[in-house]
Parts: structure tokens; sequence; C-alpha cells
């Protein structure tokens, strides 16, 4: 295997350039991605990156490590098993992937039919995507969100929403929330970006908070993406 040479090796000292070399790599992001709102076992990393074979994972996950990107955690009981997690400093990623993915939405070569997400992506695309404004009456909801596309082998995520000042969703179980969203996470997606109907989910609880949400991304995608014609 060819050793790669370094763009310091060649005597560039751009330090964007060395993060393109510590991202670069096909599967890195996804990768990273998923670990970004919280620890996942190596089988939970398999399912959610579509494609991926588990000698290429491993490989890649060995790399992240040695960049200081990831590392591996016990989980607490009763799991107690090895998992993986981003470092502080991968975490100072969130706001560069943010704008790399909107920036991303006006790429003239783009094209996602027939595509989906994981709930993690959908959670983060909402964080990005959110307008960045007051939510009043505030909302307090739980998401319970599972990759339909993996089929029996899916695993349902919790999360709880929370948006007053701005929009903030962490992994976990949410306490007494107004209404509860359940189902299948590009589903969830659908209804958020492309005018799916909230009838694809199954939602417990205020569906009038519910549809609050989903009415505040009403056009974000199409605003993002149609600034690209006015630039």
């Amino acid at each position: 295997m060819p050793i790669k040479r370094t763009y310091a090796s060649h005597g560039d000292a751009c330090s964007t350039s060395h993060a393109m070399e510590l991202l670069g790599d096909r599967w890195t992001y996804p990768a990273i991605r998923e670990l970004m709102l919280g620890p996942k076992r190596f089988s939970e990393l398999q399912t959610a990156l579509r494609g991926i074979t588990p000698a290429v994972l491993t490989t890649r996950v060995r790399e992240l490590e040695r960049s200081g990107l990831v590392q591996r955690v016990t989980l607490p009981a009763p799991a107690s098993s090895t998992a993986y997690a981003i470092t502080e400093w991968a975490a100072e990623l969130r706001p560069v992937f943010e704008a790399l993915a909107r920036w991303a939405l006006k790429s003239p070569v783009r094209d996602v039919t027939g595509c989906g997400l994981t709930p993690d992506a959908i959670v983060q695309s909402m964080l990005t995507m959110a307008p960045r404004e007051r939510m009043d009456p505030p909302l307090d909801l739980a998401l319970h969100l599972a990759d339909g596309r993996v089929g029996g082998s899916a695993i349902r995520y919790a999360y709880r929403l929370r948006w007053a000042q701005d929009l903030s969703i962490e992994r976990g179980s949410a306490q007494d929330p107004q209404a509860t969203v359940t189902g299948d996470s590009s589903a969830w997606t659908g209804v958020l970006y492309q005018g799916f109907g909230l009838d694809v989910m199954e939602v417990t609880g205020d569906t009038a908070a519910v549809q609050r949400l989903v009415a505040a991304f009403d056009g974000v995608l199409q605003a993002a993406t149609a600034s690209a014609a006015v630039e």
C-alpha cells in the first residue's frame, strides 16, 4: 500500500490543507457525523454508514483515533461495552460542518434522489437549518427515530427537542414532553423539507406543537438553494 505523503512533506504549511488531510478521506465525515450527538458501538456505526465494509470501517476508525478525532469509551451500565466517541477537539468541528452543509446545498451537481438520512443526520440537519429565531410559546418535544432503510436491525434513537430562544436537540429521553414524534428518520426528513404530511409519522400528545415545529422549517431548503442564484 503506498505511503500517503502530507502536504507539509511537500513544503505546504497551510493549516486548511492539513484539515482536509484529516477529513477528506471517504467515510471520514459520515463516521464523525454519527458520533457528534453521542457515542456509538462499532455495530451501530456500521449500520449507519450504508455501504461500508467492516474492514474499511475498522481502518477508518483507527485512523480517526490516531488523528485525535475519535476515542474509545466504555458505555455506562447495563451496556458496559466499548464504544466510540468524538474528542473535545473534534466537537469543535460542529459549526464548520454546519457551514459546509449550507454551502453544499448550492452545489450544481448535488443529486439526492432516492436518498435518506439516518436519525442523527436529520437531527443535525435540523440544528443546521433551523431559523435563528425565538419560538413562542416554547417547544419541548420528544423524537424517537429509526432508519427504516436497514429493516429489522434499525435502532430507534430518542432525542429531546427544546426551542425557546433557539433550537436545541440532545440524544436522550424527554421528561413530560408536549408531544412525541415516532417513525422513520427519512420520512421525518420528508415532513420537514419535502412537504410530506405529518401522517407518515406517529404523533402522540399535542399535535399542534409538532405542527409549529414543522412550520418553522417550511421553505428553509428552498431559500438556501435559491440564494445561490442571486449571489
